[in-house]
C-alpha cells in the first residue's frame, strides 16, 4: 500500500463506513471477523490515556447495537497489530465480545504507521494536547520530520503544530493538568507565556477556582504589569513577575492582550511621549520563525 494514498485519504482510506465499499462494488471480504484476543495494541500508539468512563459508556452502546465501525489492522505474522480503533477494541473486550470486525492491511513501515496512528486520532479529536504535542515530538525526533511536513499530514496551520509542540515546554505539573483535561489548549496559551514558578502557581489556582479561559487571560495580564502575584490566593506574598513595568492606558493594554493572544507568548507594549516599541518574546529558533510566520504571513 502507498503510503501518500493512504494519508491523502486520511482516516477514511483505513475504515470506510460500513457498506460503502460494498455499495460502491468493492470486495466485501475487506472488512472480517477477528478474534479480540487475536490483537495487540499498537506499541507506537500516541495515546496514552484512556478515560474509564467513556470506555464504560462505550461497552454498554456496544452490547446493545454491537459494533458499528471496524476497527484498523495491521498483520504482523500470525497476529494483528491496532492501526486504529483501540478503544473500540478494549470496550468490544469489555462486552464480553469474542470478535470484532475489522479492516485488514499490511504495513511494513514503522514510521507510517505512527503516521496513519497519529492522523486518525487528531480526526477523531481522541488526544488530549499533551499527548497530541508527543506525537508530534515523536514525528520530529525519531523520523527527522520538519513542522511544515507534519502540518501537512495533519491537515493543520504549521503555527498551530508550533503551539502544540509548545506545550512541552511547560512545567510536567501542568503538562498533567492538560492530559487530564483539567486544562484545556486555551489555559495552556494563556500560562505558557510565564515564568515556570508563576505558570504553577497561577495554574494550581486555574484549577481550584475553576477559572475560565478569558478569566486566566485577564490574571496573566495583570500578572504581566505587575499589578497581581500570581499566588494571591495564598495572601498574595509571591513573587513579582519579572516582566513588571509601568501601566498602560486600557487601549494599549488591549492591544497587548490581542497580541498575546495572536502570538500565544509574552508581549509588551512600552510608550514614551511621541512612540514607543512592541516587544515580543520568543524561546528558541522555532518559536521565532513560528512569530515571523505568522508576522510576514503574505510573505512568507
Amino acid at each position: 500500500m502507498a503510503k501518500k494514498q493512504v494519508l491523502g485519504k486520511g482516516i477514511r482510506a483505513l475504515i470506510p463506513e460500513y457498506g460503502e465499499g460494498i455499495a460502491a462494488g468493492e470486495d466485501p471480504r475487506q472488512i472480517v471477523q477477528l478474534g479480540v484476543d487475536e490483537i495487540e495494541p499498537n506499541p507506537h500508539q500516541t495515546r496514552s490515556n484512556f478515560d474509564e468512563g467513556h470506555l464504560q459508556n462505550m461497552m454498554r452502546s456496544i452490547q446493545e447495537k454491537g459494533v458499528i465501525q471496524p476497527v484498523a489492522v495491521n498483520r504482523v505474522g500470525q497476529s494483528y497489530q491496532l492501526i486504529a480503533g483501540e478503544r473500540r477494541w478494549r470496550a468490544t473486550k469489555m462486552a464480553g465480545f469474542e470478535t470484532i470486525p475489522a479492516i485488514v492491511h499490511e504495513i511494513d513501515s514503522i514510521q507510517e504507521l505512527m503516521e496513519l496512528s497519529l492522523i486518525e486520532n487528531i480526526q477523531r479529536d481522541d488526544l488530549n494536547p499533551i499527548e497530541e504535542a508527543e506525537g508530534y515530538s515523536d514525528l520530529v525526533t525519531t523520523w527527522l520530520f520538519t513542522q511544515e511536513e507534519i502540518a501537512k499530514k495533519v491537515g493543520r496551520d504549521r503555527s498551530t503544530v508550533a503551539n502544540t509542540l509548545r506545550l512541552l515546554k511547560l512545567p510536567r505539573e501542568i503538562q498533567d493538568r492538560l492530559r487530564e483535561r483539567a486544562l484545556s489548549m486555551g489555559h495552556a496559551r494563556a500560562l505558557i507565556s510565564l515564568k515556570p514558578d508563576d505558570c504553577v502557581e497561577l495554574g494550581r489556582r486555574c484549577v481550584q477556582e475553576g477559572m475560565t479561559v478569558r478569566e486566566l487571560e485577564q490574571i496573566v495580564k495583570r500578572l504581566a504589569a505587575g499589578e497581581e502575584d500570581s499566588d494571591r490566593g495564598n495572601g498574595g506574598r509571591g513573587k513579582p513577575s519579572p516582566r513588571r513595568r509601568g501601566r498602560n492606558d486600557p487601549i494599549t493594554d488591549s492591544y497587548e492582550e490581542k497580541l498575546r493572544h495572536r502570538f500565544a507568548t509574552a508581549v509588551g507594549i512600552h510608550r514614551s511621549a511621541k512612540k514607543g516599541r512592541v516587544e515580543i518574546e520568543f524561546y528558541d529558533d522555532d518559536d521565532l520563525e513560528r512569530i515571523l510566520e505568522l508576522l510576514l504571513a503574505d510573505d512568507y
